[in-house]
């Protein structure tokens, strides 16, 4: 949720009922290492919609941050972008612009290098 709340690392199954079983991580106060919640890693497909969110032990909490709500699982990435068509073309375009760039700069260093290259000759 910030960055003073850990997630933990090893999966754990944690049973709803008596055919509602998921996959569980922890979530930790990085200052004192209580568990105060967890994350849904895998459920059934009923409670997909509990996947990947935060579900925080309120007697856990003694404050909370307004506006961590938005952030999201730092395995999904929050600065990453789901890969989609427009994206795709984008970072094909920002490659492409890159690619012109660095074989622009190689020709300006080949020409200094000649031009080293000659006035090391001449001496």
């Amino acid at each position: 949720v910030t960055d003073n709340v850990l997630v933990g690392k090893e999966n754990r199954l944690f049973e709803i009922g008596k055919r509602c079983v998921c996959l569980t991580v922890d979530l930790m106060c990085r200052g004192c290492r209580a568990v105060i919640g967890m994350v849904y890693t895998s459920t059934p497909k009923t409670m997909d919609h509990k996947r990947f969110t935060f579900c925080l032990s309120v007697a856990d909490i003694d404050s909370y941050v307004l506006g961590s709500a938005s952030q999201t699982l730092a395995a999904e990435g929050s600065k990453e972008q789901p890969v989609t068509l427009e994206y795709r073309g984008v970072v094909e375009q920002q490659l492409t612009e890159m690619k012109m760039l660095v074989m622009s700069m190689a020709q300006r260093l080949e020409k200094i290098e000649v031009g080293l290259q000659e006035d090391c000759d001449d001496i």
